[in-house]
C-alpha cells in the first residue's frame, strides 16, 4: 500500500507540473523585479510580437505565479495584477479569443520553478484544448498502469511471503472521522460544540450561498443565528472557519467570485460568515477563517449532486475550547 501511494503521489505531482511547466516555443515568459508589476521593454516587444503572430487565436491562458517573499493572499494578489497588466497590453477581442487567467501564490508550499526571480512570472501560452486533453489521457493511462503494476507487484509480493509463513490479520484502521453534519438545531449544535474536541469540526448543513457568490442566502439565517448562539453560551470557545466548495478544476487555487472576479470563492464565503460573528457580537479574535477551494474534498470523484453538496460547505474547526 506505501508502493501504491508512493506511485499515485508522484503520479500527481507530475501531472500538475507537466501542466504549468512545460514550455511550447510559443509561448511567451514575462519576468517581473521584486515586489512590482511593470513589464520591461524586452517582454514588451514579445507579447506585442506574441499578439501580431495570432492576432486572431482562438484561446490562450494567462498564468501568474510570485515568489516565496510575503503571505499566500499578498502573492495572489500581486499575481493577478501581474495578470491583469498582460491581459491589457495583449489587448484581445474576447468575442474572438478566450482568455483564460490562472493566478498561482503558493510560496515556498509549492513552487513553479526553482529560484524567486523565476518565479516571479506570468506565461502567456496558446490553449491547444484538443492537444491538451489528449496530454491529460496519456498522462492519466500512464498514472493508471504504474498503478496496476504496483499493485500486481504487491499482490505477488504478499503470496511469497504467505508461503513462507502463516499471515498475521492487522485489524483495518478505523477510517479517519470526518466533520460532524448538523442543521439548524439551536440545542443539538450547542451540545455538539460542547462534546467536541479541539481539532474536531462541525458542519453547520443549512448555511448556502448564491451560485459563484459569497453572499448568503436568506435560508442561512436561521443556522447562523444557532451558531451565534452557541458562540455566546460558551465564551471560551475558539473557532476555526473554513470555506469549501465543490466541481472546480482539480489545479485551480480557489472558486471565481463573480463579485469580486477573484479567485478566492471559499476563501470570501468563510470571511462573509466571520463578518455576521463578529458583526453580531463575537469578539474577533476568537475566529480566524480561510478558504481552501477544492483541496479538502470529503467526496471524490463527485459523481451525484448529493456528492456536490457534502463538498460545498463551511466547516467549524474547534481550535481551542
Amino acid at each position: 500500500m506505501k508502493l501504491l501511494k508512493l506511485i499515485a503521489c508522484t503520479a500527481c505531482l507530475f501531472f500538475v507540473h507537466a501542466t504549468h511547466a512545460q514550455k511550447t516555443p510559443s509561448d511567451v515568459l514575462v519576468h517581473f523585479e521584486f515586489d512590482k508589476s511593470n513589464i520591461h521593454d524586452d517582454d514588451l516587444a514579445a507579447l506585442k510580437a506574441f499578439k501580431a503572430e495570432h492576432p486572431n487565436i482562438e484561446s490562450i491562458t494567462i498564468d501568474g505565479w510570485a515568489d516565496t517573499t510575503g503571505s499566500d493572499n499578498y502573492n495572489y494578489a500581486l499575481s493577478e495584477r501581474r495578470c491583469a497588466v498582460v491581459k491589457q497590453v495583449l489587448n484581445y477581442d474576447e468575442t474572438i479569443t478566450e482568455v483564460l487567467m490562472r493566478v498561482g501564490a503558493h510560496g515556498e508550499k509549492d513552487q513553479l520553478f526553482q529560484t524567486d526571480p523565476e518565479n516571479r512570472v506570468v506565461i502567456v501560452a496558446i490553449n491547444d484544448k484538443k492537444a491538451k486533453l489528449a496530454e491529460q489521457k496519456r498522462i492519466q493511462d500512464s498514472i493508471a498502469a504504474a498503478l496496476e503494476k504496483a499493485k500486481a507487484d504487491s499482490i505477488l509480493k504478499q503470496q511469497q511471503l504467505a508461503a513462507q509463513k502463516k499471515p498475521v490479520v492487522q485489524p483495518k484502521p478505523a477510517p479517519p472521522a470526518g466533520p460532524k453534519v448538523i442543521n439548524d438545531d439551536a440545542s443539538g449544535l450547542l451540545k455538539l460544540l460542547q462534546d467536541a474536541k479541539v481539532g474536531e469540526s462541525v458542519v453547520l448543513d443549512e448555511i448556502h450561498f448564491e451560485e459563484g457568490r459569497h453572499v448568503l442566502l436568506k435560508s442561512s439565517k436561521p443556522a447562523l443565528n444557532s451558531m451565534l448562539d452557541a458562540l455566546k453560551k460558551l465564551p471560551t470557545l475558539q473557532l476555526e472557519i473554513q470555506g469549501h466548495i465543490c466541481c472546480d478544476d482539480m489545479l485551480a487555487v480557489d472558486g471565481l467570485d463573480v463579485d469580486t472576479k477573484e479567485f478566492q470563492l471559499s476563501y470570501n464565503r468563510a470571511k462573509t460568515v466571520y463578518d455576521f460573528m463578529v458583526q453580531n457580537g463575537i469578539d474577533a479574535s476568537r475566529l480566524n477563517y480561510k478558504g481552501f477551494g477544492t483541496r479538502k474534498r470529503i467526496v471524490y470523484p463527485e459523481k451525484t449532486d448529493t456528492d456536490r453538496n457534502k463538498n460545498r460547505r463551511v466547516e467549524f474547526l474547534v481550535v481551542k475550547k
